[in-house]
């Protein structure tokens, strides 16, 4: 991965425009930093927000998503509030230790909101990546919260997510 971006990175002094999945209003300061490596940098993002723009007849059944949906996770979320769901996924680059990965289960579990969380298999170093008996015992006793932890994706603009 590392040698993938190197190359990437490398390539865009010949770029006539660079596209990010991203806006303004989040990342202004790194966008006018990279506007000397490139004078064309567009935000365009966040793109899986347009899939609902496309027409009926076109590509939209594909959606942003290239992975298969879960049922079980849409239909856990449709039972939720709209905005009531907090969305976690640290995208396909992130990798976590098995200690972050309590840690910050710990932090979703006690901050009391539903969430759902996105663990690719390949996102944990090493073999383990379970949780204390504790932590699944906190979460199956209080009723309100629920883990996502699924392999492939499911929705990120579902109604009960917050946007």
């Amino acid at each position: 991965m590392l040698t993938f971006i190197l190359e990437e990175t490398e390539r865009t002094s010949k770029a006539s425009a660079i596209i990010f999945n991203t806006f303004d209003a989040l990342e202004a300061e790194v966008l006018s930093a990279l506007s000397p490596l490139c004078p064309l940098v567009f935000a365009i993002g966040p793109v899986h927000l347009l899939v609902n723009q496309l027409p009926e007849n076109s590509l939209k059944f594909m959606g942003g998503n290239l992975w298969k949906e879960e049922l079980e996770c849409i239909e856990w979320l449709n039972s939720k509030k709209p905005n009531s769901v907090v969305y976690v996924n640290f995208g396909s680059i992130t990798v976590l230790t098995p200690q972050q990965l309590v840690e910050f289960a710990w932090g979703l579990a006690n901050s009391k909101k539903n969430f759902f969380w996105i663990i690719r298999s390949d996102s944990i170093v090493g073999d383990s990546a379970n949780l204390p008996s504790s932590l699944s015992k906190k979460l199956k006793r209080e009723a309100s919260l629920r883990v996502g932890v699924h392999k492939n994706r499911c929705s990120t603009t579902h109604p009960s997510e917050f946007s």
